[in-house]
């Protein structure tokens, strides 16, 4: 499981075939405010990917200057979606560097806790005036998934951790971070480790 913010952007780098808009006229989507408990008409884009079972929905939700997003799978056509109140947000200017965590229009500080439908936890996170330190990201179950370590105010990962059903450790990563490239190393349960991949185009998110 990879973070929601970052794994849209890296599904696009790595499927070519892809479409954001042809499609939508043979889609059924019911969008769920959980903010206003309301079903609402939001801009959306649909990343279909050609070497999966399936598709990539990603949602953009205007509130007052800012653009928030949330990212999911696309499981039919038929789709009901319940957008989340606690979202990722960037500002609404062109070319905007701004960015905020926001808990409906409230910007996220302290703890901030979301929730499935069912009433279990879908997130629980630290936050400092918008900017996150840790969060924590749960399936539906309500079994712990994976925890983000975030590297000083920005939305550079430090490490994470992710964790199975049982919410057993199942493998941790670290990260690097330099100004032109992130290390980024994979170690099992067992602290052996199994993976290491450099990302040579790394961008300062916090200017």
């Amino acid at each position: 499981m990879k973070s929601v913010q970052t794994s849209i952007f890296l599904l696009i780098i790595s499927f070519s075939c892809f479409s954001q808009n042809s499609g939508k006229e043979n889609l059924n989507l019911v969008f769920y405010d959980n903010c206003s408990n309301k079903i609402i008409e939001p801009e959306f884009e649909i990343l279909y990917l050609t070497h999966t079972n399936y598709n990539l929905i990603t949602i953009f939700k205007e509130i007052n200057n800012w653009t928030l997003q949330y990212s999911t799978t696309l499981k039919t056509k038929n789709d009901t979606i319940r957008i989340p109140k606690i979202l990722f947000a960037s500002g609404n200017e062109l070319h905007s560097k701004r960015w905020t965590y926001l808990n409906c229009e409230k910007v996220c500080d302290g703890k901030e806790t979301d929730f499935y439908k069912n009433g279990n936890k879908r997130t629980d996170g630290t936050y400092s005036n918008g900017k996150p330190i840790e969060i924590k990201e749960y399936r539906k179950n309500g079994t712990l998934r994976a925890q983000y370590f975030y590297e000083n105010l920005t939305l550079n990962y430090q490490r994470v951790v992710y964790y199975d059903e049982n919410e057993d450790l199942e493998e941790y990563q670290t990260y690097e971070n330099k100004k032109r490239k992130t290390i980024i190393k994979t170690f099992d349960k067992n602290g052996k480790l199994t993976d290491k991949e450099t990302e040579k185009i790394y961008i300062e998110r916090n200017k």
